[in-house]
């Protein structure tokens, strides 16, 4: 991945490399308050209103299809992909005063500019549906499958969901599910065209422990699935 820039007008009707619009998500079927993406993302504009039904404000809500975050094990390590995510160490020394400085000093641009960072992280994501009114725990069993196969290249056998997981509960409406495996064979990755996934290796959780402070794996589905199946970072 090269880099990321600022949608704007000339990304409206493009098509990239793989001939597909290079603008995926649509407005809903009730008009500007939705957006959706087909491949299994949504993102709505909620108003909250008071016990009088009065408006107060509005906040962004992000809904997601079901989906698998994998925890792959092998003896005492975990396995993690490298992978590369739209992220970047904040541009200015700020807290509450970081928004309104970038918005005063028009310097989107330029964080999207700096966005880019490759990350340690557990296999994740959602998978197209196989069989219509497919049982919901076979749906992310099966998930989990894929996604460690192909972002990994690890089979995994003993796949069991073990808790669920809602990133931030103001912005996302729903939990996705953990789903804890015993990696048996590692294979060759075969990821998405979109998708940038690096190497893949084995961790302890003392090497892991060391990677969080130097800031390359922060991941909070990864830490959260690690949390569900009884692991945690020394101190």
């Amino acid at each position: 991945m090269a880099g990321l820039i600022l949608l704007d007008q000339t990304h409206i009707n493009a098509i990239n490399p793989w001939q597909k619009p290079v603008v995926g998500w649509r407005e809903s079927s009730q008009g500007v308050g939705a957006l959706h993406n087909p491949m299994g993302f949504a993102m709505t504009r909620i108003v909250h209103v008071n016990d009088a039904g009065q408006p107060l404000y509005d906040q962004i809500q992000l809904i997601e299809n079901a989906g698998a975050i994998v925890l792959p094990v092998m003896g005492d390590r975990i396995g993690l992909i490298h992978a590369w995510r739209p992220t970047a160490e904040r541009l200015v020394d700020a807290g509450s005063e970081y928004i309104r400085r970038l918005e005063e000093e028009g310097r989107w641009s330029e964080l999207t500019a700096t966005l880019g960072q490759w990350h340690w992280e557990a296999p994740r994501g959602l998978a197209p549906s196989s069989v219509k009114g497919e049982d919901l725990e076979n749906y992310i069993l099966r998930t989990a499958k894929l996604e460690a196969a192909e972002e990994a290249g690890f089979t995994i056998a003993n796949a069991r969901i073990v808790g669920r997981v809602n990133m931030n509960t103001t912005f996302f409406a729903h939990a996705q599910y953990v789903v804890g495996a015993d990696v048996v064979e590692i294979g060759d990755k075969n990821p998405e065209d979109l998708e940038v996934i690096g190497n893949v290796r084995f961790f302890d959780l003392e090497e892991l422990r060391g990677l969080n402070q130097t800031g390359e794996f922060v991941c909070g589905s990864t830490l959260a699935a690690m949390a569900l199946c009884g692991l945690s970072l020394p101190e």
